[in-house]
């Protein structure tokens, strides 16, 4: 790249570009999984859910931004679709429910890998780790984290490979429920699509 190339790109960011209608459709796929069944049971998200919070509220926030952090990154997509929504506004929105989701994936598979419970738990941790250690410092690049495209990109990738992970459990024994199965082929749909989005150059303003 050109002196002249790089003094060009510093003077940019990246804003959102708005996505597509079957983005979106996407997004609201994530979130509708939600009242699936996910596990071996039968039992959805929301019945999880739903019995947290008679637990008391506390328990059933955590679970929400936890375990609900997929379903959280959907309903997000699907509203920051939405032409309504600010570009700033849209790009937190779905920024939010990653970041969960990285911080409930550390905790969760470095559990799994220490008692072993399930197939390629170290993966998984790994997986966590790398995404974990990415996401935190695409904050330190402005356009990254001004960029709707990449946040969508990423959050859809580490969900799909989550999901990807659950089916393989199968092996195991472990017969999870049909919402997976939805959220593995949104979130990569998802995740196709958002890699295609246009982004849009436009001068800083400090």
């Amino acid at each position: 790249m050109s002196t002249t190339e790089s003094s060009e790109a510093d003077a940019t960011v990246h804003v959102p570009a708005r996505m597509r209608v079957w983005e979106r459709l996407c997004g609201l796929l994530i979130a509708a999984a939600a009242a699936l069944p996910i596990t071996p049971t039968g039992q959805s998200f929301l019945a999880l859910l739903r019995a947290e919070i008679e637990r008391g509220l506390v328990y059933g926030v955590l679970m929400l931004a936890g375990f609900g952090s997929p379903f959280l990154f959907g309903l997000a997509v699907a509203i920051a679709g939405s032409t309504r929504v600010r570009a700033t506004t849209a790009v937190l929105l779905v920024r939010v429910p990653v970041a969960c989701l990285h911080g409930q994936l550390l905790l969760v598979s470095f559990v799994l890998w220490r008692h072993e419970q399930g197939i390629a738990t170290l993966p998984l941790f790994g997986f966590a780790v790398v995404g974990a250690l990415g996401f935190a410092f695409a904050d330190k690049r402005r356009a990254a984290v001004l960029e709707l495209r990449r946040n969508l990109e990423w959050g859809a990738s580490t969900i799909a490979g989550v999901a990807a992970w659950c089916r393989l459990q199968r092996l195991a024994g472990l017969e999870l429920g049909i919402a997976i199965d939805v959220v593995l082929v949104a979130a990569l749909v998802l995740a196709l699509a958002a890699h295609t989005l246009p982004r849009l150059r436009l001068p800083r303003t400090s």
